[in-house]
């Protein structure tokens, strides 16, 4: 008999402006979060120990939970989601990837899932699904797609393509009642089968993990109640990057040029997270979130727009490299790697295991030993600091 592992499920819910129709009474919306709430009650009763989050994506993405196993916390977060917006998949699956692999690291041997309830709006991003599923695949994440809507089209037969892939499942809904059922027949555990992952022994020796460009997100818009509030002198954010509420290269206030971590929530003004940005370690429009370690996305046309200006305008100080310190590089131990918060300072990778990993001891960074060899090769110092290598 197969083991019974206990289970993280992200629930993906569609906010797209679509979701509003009236053909599932009394909206598609209310219909699908009422599932939700069925597959959380059925879940409960196989298991009470398995968890779950709740991510919205419409306008943006957003997590309306941490991971719980409490029916009636997990049910009262459910109504404040909201439609907004035009519904992203690709973001909603990098935010729930991200949350899975941060979970990995901090406990294994559980099931990771993603649940997705939509109806199906994937046009013209067919490409940067497949990169999705091919990450999700790889780490064994388990992706089940619930399909709403009247009629099956191309559409919806790539998304039962999605589930397949990762061998989860896939259900197209075209009535209520059908709807309401399939939160329960989603909710079954997981029977375990081989797949392949990013841990395989047998993968080549230039088998890359995730990309973190792969899987990073963009930053939050305020909503029009955060923004109204604002504007009424109410609830003023402080970025978290200047510390002021006004945007220090434009003067802006920040509901006029301000965004928000989806993760941790905590605010930036967008040009000071493109300063921010410009000095990571990540590609110049990628970052972690100082405060949860997320990684976010700033547009490249705020990229644009900072790419002549200097870092220190905004208290961001880069390293000197014509003052360079000496350092060593420290071996990270095989049960420590997988407790890593960073990626590689030099391929841009998180960390799963097929490398030996070391550590800057000057500033930190870390690196997989195949690109501590590479950069050793070409410069002979730390990529993140410029501290020469001893």
């Amino acid at each position: 008999m197969e083991e019974l592992k206990l289970e993280d499920t992200v629930i993906l819910i569609d906010c797209s402006r679509s979701m509003i129709r009236s053909d599932f009474k009394p909206r598609r919306l209310t219909v699908a979060l009422n599932s939700v709430k069925n597959f959380i009650s059925s879940k409960n009763l196989i298991d009470p120990k398995d968890r779950i989050m709740l991510i919205t994506y419409g306008k943006g993405t957003k997590r309306v939970s941490p991971f719980l196993n409490d029916e009636t916390k997990l049910f009262k977060l459910l109504e404040n989601v909201e439609i907004s917006g035009q519904g992203n998949l690709v973001e909603g699956i990098k935010f729930a990837i991200q949350i899975l692999v941060q979970e990995m690291r901090k406990i294994g041997g559980k099931v990771q899932r993603i649940y997705i309830i939509t109806d199906g709006n994937v046009e013209d991003v067919k490409p940067d699904l497949d990169k999705m599923v091919d990450i999700a695949q790889g780490l064994g994440i388990f992706i089940d797609i619930c399909q709403i809507g009247k009629s099956l089209h191309y559409q919806e037969n790539y998304l039962k393509t999605i589930a397949q892939k990762t061998n989860g499942e896939f259900g197209y809904f075209n009535n209520s009642k059908a709807l309401m059922s399939a939160g329960k027949a989603f909710a079954s555990k997981k029977n375990l089968k081989k797949t392949s992952d990013y841990f395989s022994s047998n993968k080549s020796e230039d088998h890359h993990p995730p990309l973190v460009n792969d899987i990073a997100v963009e930053l939050r818009r305020p909503t029009v109640s955060e923004i109204k509030a604002m504007m009424g002198g109410k609830g003023q954010e402080k970025c978290q990057i200047c510390h002021s509420i006004k945007n220090p290269l434009n003067g802006a206030d920040f509901f006029a040029s301000g965004r928000y971590c989806p993760s941790c929530g905590r605010p930036y003004h967008l040009h000071c997270a493109a300063l921010w940005a410009k000095k990571s370690e990540y590609s110049i429009s990628i970052f972690r979130c100082p405060f949860c370690y997320f990684l976010l996305r700033v547009p490249q046309s705020i990229m644009k727009m900072v790419s002549s200006i200097s870092t220190e305008k905004i208290g961001i100080k880069i390293i000197d490299q014509s003052d360079k310190k000496s350092t060593r590089m420290i071996k990270i131990l095989p049960n420590k790697i997988t407790e890593i918060d960073e990626s590689c300072s030099q391929c841009r990778n998180i960390f799963l295991g097929q490398y030996d990993v070391y550590r800057c001891e000057n500033c930190g960074a870390y690196y997989h030993e195949p690109c501590l060899k590479k950069m050793y090769n070409e410069t002979k110092s730390c990529r993140n600091c410029g501290s020469i290598i001893m």
